[in-house]
C-alpha cells in the first residue's frame, strides 16, 4: 500500500492560537502567582515554541521540493523533541507539585525526571539509528516514526502523572483529583489517536494534547476559582455559587474565623502548621461530597453544604467542628476559632445579605480569647434584618450626600443653667428613620462607624442644626446648640474644612455651635484629636468632654485639651448617691475642674433627689428628663427666652 503525504496542521495552529492567547492573558492581568504558577507559565512558553517548530516541520513535510534541507530538517525534528521533553517536564511537575508532600521531595522528583529524560534521549538515539525519525519520499516526508515516538513519550508522562496522583490522593485537593481523572484519559485518547492516524490525509494535532492542559490549569487555579493546595475557591466563586443556587437549593454554611497570635506559622509553606492546615482541608473535604470550601480572607473560610436533610447538614457541620478541635489539640501553634453555622434563609434577597448575616452573628465572638461554636437561631435572623435595614439606609444616605436628607431626624434636649434659672443651650440628638420607625443612636452609630458613613451623618445633623439656628437666632436668646462628634472623625484631615463650610453656608456665629467628644475618642488618637480640636477652637467652636468618667483619659490629658465644658456621665451621679467613696471622688473632680476654669455639666437627672445632689455639688448646668425631654429641633426655641422687642 502506498503512502501519500499531505498533513493537515490545523490542530497545531489552533494550539498555537490558544497558547499565545494564554500568554497574553498571563501578562496583562494579575494572576494568582502561587508556587506552581512558574510551571504553567514556562510550560506555555515552550508550547508556543514547540507549536511553531511543529508547524514548520509539517510545511516542509508537505512541500519537500521547496523547503527540504536534510541537516536543517533534522535540526527541526530534534529541536521539537527537546522542547517537547521540556513541555512534558512542566506538565509532570505541575501535576505532582499540586501535592504539598511532593514539594518537600523536590530533589527526589528532579532526580526521577532526569532519569526519564535520559531514557527519552536514549530512545531518540535508538530511533535515529534503527528507523530514522522520518522517511523522504517522492510525494512528501513520512513523519510516522517521529510522531509516534514523541506521542509515546506523552503517553508515558500521562500514565506516570496519573499514577503519581493516585498515590498522592490524600495530599491533593478534590478538585485537582477530579481534573486529573477527567483530562488524563482524554489526553491519552488523543495521543493514541495521533499515533494511529498519522497516515494519508490525516492531521498532525498533538498540540491539543498539551496546550489545553496549561490553559485549564490557569483558568482553574490561577485566574480565580481554586487554590491548588487547599482546594478552596475564593470569595468571587462563593458569590457566583450562591447567586445560582441559594433560591433553588437548601444550603447550609459553616463560617470559620481563625484566631491566632502566630499568623506567620500558618502562611509559611515550610512550617508544620502550614502542613497541618492542608491536612485539615483534606479532612474537611472527606466529610461529604456535597461540601464546598471557600477562602474569603486570610483567616476566614466558608464551608457550604447543599443538603435537603437538615439533620445531615448539622452532623456535617459538627464534624467540621471536630476537625478544628482535633487540630487545636494536636498542633503546637496555639490558635482558636469561631465557627458560625446556619441555613441560607429563603428571605435573603442577595448574596451580600448572606455574607453580612454571618459576619453580623460572628461579630460578638471574634474578640473572645477562646474557641466558639454557634448555630444560628430565628432571633439572629430577626436581629440581622434590623441591622441590614439600618445599614442599607445608611449606605444610601452616604451615596446621595443630601444635607437635608429626611431620614436623618434631629431632636434637641434643653440644658438648664443653674445660675440663671433658664435654658441657655441644648444638645442635638440624632435619630435615624428606617421605614416607619425611628432608630436610636446607640443602635445605628456603631453601624455607621463600621460602614464609614458616620462623618456624613454628622455633617447632615450639623447642617440641620445650623439651619434651625439661622431661623430663630434673631428672635431668641441662647448660647449654643451642641452636636456629638464621633471618635473616628477626629482623625480626619478634612474635618475642619467640612464643618466650617457648613457653618459659613448659613452665616451664623461659630460660637453658636459646640461639639461633644467622648473621653474614649481622646484615648484612641490623642495627638490627632487635640490638633483638630485646637484648629476648630481657634474658629470659635467650643468643645464638651462628653461622658466623662466612662473612658480612660487622665485628668492631665483632659486639661491639656481645649475643652471648655466637662460633661459628667450619669452613672457617676447614680453611684455617688449610694456610695460615700464615689461621692468623695466626684466632689474632688468637680472642685479640680472648676478651680481650673472648666464649666461642669451633669446629664441624666430624672428625679428631685438627683437634681438636689447636682445643685448642692455645684454643677453649672443640668440636663435630664426632670427639666425637659428631647423635642424636635424646630420646637427647641420655646425653651429659650424671647428677645425683647420680638
Amino acid at each position: 500500500m502506498g503512502f501519500f503525504v499531505e498533513y493537515n496542521y490545523i490542530g497545531e495552529v489552533a494550539g498555537l492560537f490558544m497558547s499565545v492567547l494564554l500568554l497574553f492573558v498571563m501578562l496583562y492581568i494579575k494572576p494568582k502567582r502561587t508556587y506552581i504558577f512558574k510551571y504553567i507559565f514556562y510550560g506555555n512558553i515552550l508550547s508556543i515554541i514547540a507549536e511553531c517548530i511543529q508547524i514548520s516541520i509539517v510545511i516542509v513535510a508537505n512541500n519537500p521540493e521547496k523547503y527540504y534541507h536534510r541537516n536543517l530538517f533534522i535540526t527541526q525534528l530534534l529541536a521539537f523533541l527537546i522542547v517537547y521533553n521540556g513541555i512534558l517536564f512542566f506538565i509532570f511537575a505541575y501535576v505532582n507539585m499540586m501535592s504539598i508532600v511532593r514539594r518537600s521531595q523536590k530533589k527526589e522528583f528532579m532526580y526521577m525526571y532526569v532519569f526519564f529524560s535520559a531514557v527519552y534521549v536514549f530512545g531518540i538515539i535508538v530511533e535515529i539509528a534503527s528507523y530514522g525519525l522520518y522517511t523522504l519520499m517522492i510525494d512528501g516526508i513520512d513523519l510516522r516514526h517521529f510522531t509516534r515516538f514523541y506521542a509515546s513519550a506523552g503517553i508515558v508522562c500521562a500514565v506516570v502523572s496519573f499514577i503519581a496522583s493516585v498515590f498522592n490522593r490524600r495530599d491533593i485537593s478534590r478538585v485537582t483529583w477530579h481534573a486529573v481523572c477527567l483530562f488524563v484519559p482524554i489526553e491519552l485518547i488523543i495521543l493514541i489517536l495521533q499515533m494511529i492516524y498519522v497516515v494519508r490525509g490525516f492531521s498532525i494535532f498533538s498540540a491539543i494534547t498539551y496546550a489545553p492542559i496549561f490553559m485549564l490549569g490557569f483558568l482553574m487555579f490561577h485566574n480565580v476559582p481554586f487554590d491548588e493546595i487547599s482546594g478552596s475557591q475564593n470569595a468571587y466563586a462563593l458569590e457566583a455559587y450562591l447567586e445560582r443556587n441559594m433560591w433553588k437549593k437548601k444550603i447550609y454554611i459553616a463560617y470559620v474565623i481563625l484566631k491566632t497570635p502566630d499568623v506567620e506559622s500558618f502562611v509559611n509553606a515550610d512550617s508544620d502548621a502550614y502542613y497541618y492546615g492542608i491536612k485539615v482541608c483534606r479532612d474537611i473535604e472527606a466529610i461529604s461530597r456535597k461540601l464546598r470550601m471557600y477562602m474569603v480572607g486570610d483567616s476566614k473560610f466558608v464551608n457550604v453544604i447543599q443538603e435537603d436533610d437538615e439533620k445531615k447538614a448539622i452532623i456535617a457541620i459538627q464534624k467540621i467542628r471536630g476537625v478544628m478541635d482535633k487540630a487545636r489539640v494536636e498542633l503546637d501553634v496555639p490558635f482558636n476559632y469561631t465557627l458560625i453555622a446556619g441555613k441560607v434563609n429563603d428571605e435573603f434577597e442577595s448574596v451580600l445579605e448572606v455574607r453580612q448575616f454571618f459576619e453580623f452573628v460572628s461579630r460578638k465572638y471574634v474578640n473572645q480569647n477562646s474557641s466558639q461554636f454557634y448555630i444560628t437561631k430565628s432571633v439572629d435572623y430577626d436581629n440581622f434584618n434590623q441591622f441590614y435595614d439600618i445599614s442599607t439606609t445608611i449606605r444610601d444616605i452616604r451615596l446621595h450626600e443630601d444635607m437635608d436628607d429626611e431620614r436623618v431626624i434631629v431632636y434637641a434636649q434643653p440644658i438648664y443653667s443653674v445660675e440663671t434659672g433658664t435654658f441657655r443651650s441644648a444638645e442635638a440628638l440624632m435619630r435615624l428613620k428606617v421605614g416607619d420607625r425611628l432608630v436610636s443612636p446607640d443602635v445605628f452609630i456603631p453601624i455607621a462607624e463600621m460602614s464609614g458613613a458616620i462623618h456624613m451623618l454628622t455633617c447632615i445633623i450639623l447642617n440641620k442644626v445650623c439651619k434651625s439656628i439661622s431661623q430663630f437666632v434673631e428672635y431668641y436668646d441662647f448660647d449654643s446648640i451642641s452636636i456629638n462628634c464621633s471618635s473616628k472623625e477626629l482623625s480626619m484631615e478634612n474635618l475642619n474644612a467640612d464643618f466650617l463650610e457648613i457653618i459659613n453656608r448659613y452665616d451664623i456665629d461659630p460660637t453658636k455651635i459646640r461639639l461633644e467628644v467622648t473621653e474614649t475618642a481622646m484615648f484612641d488618637d490623642y495627638e490627632t484629636a487635640k490638633k483638630n480640636m485646637e484648629n476648630l477652637t481657634n474658629e470659635g467652636i467650643q468643645f464638651y468632654l462628653d461622658d466623662f468618667g466612662t473612658g480612660y483619659s487622665s485628668l492631665e490629658r483632659v486639661m491639656n485639651c481645649p475643652f471648655k465644658t466637662i460633661k459628667f456621665d450619669k452613672t457617676l451621679l447614680y453611684k455617688s448617691l449610694d456610695d460615700t467613696r464615689m461621692n468623695d471622688i466626684l466632689s474632688y473632680m468637680i472642685e479640680v475642674f472648676k478651680k481650673n476654669g472648666f464649666i461642669t455639666l451633669i446629664e441624666g437627672v430624672e428625679d428631685e433627689s438627683q437634681n438636689q445632689y447636682s445643685v448642692d455639688h455645684g454643677f453649672d448646668f443640668i440636663q435630664g428628663y426632670l427639666y425637659a425631654k428631647p423635642t424636635p429641633i424646630e420646637e427647641i426655641k420655646k425653651y429659650f427666652t424671647r428677645k425683647s422687642g420680638f
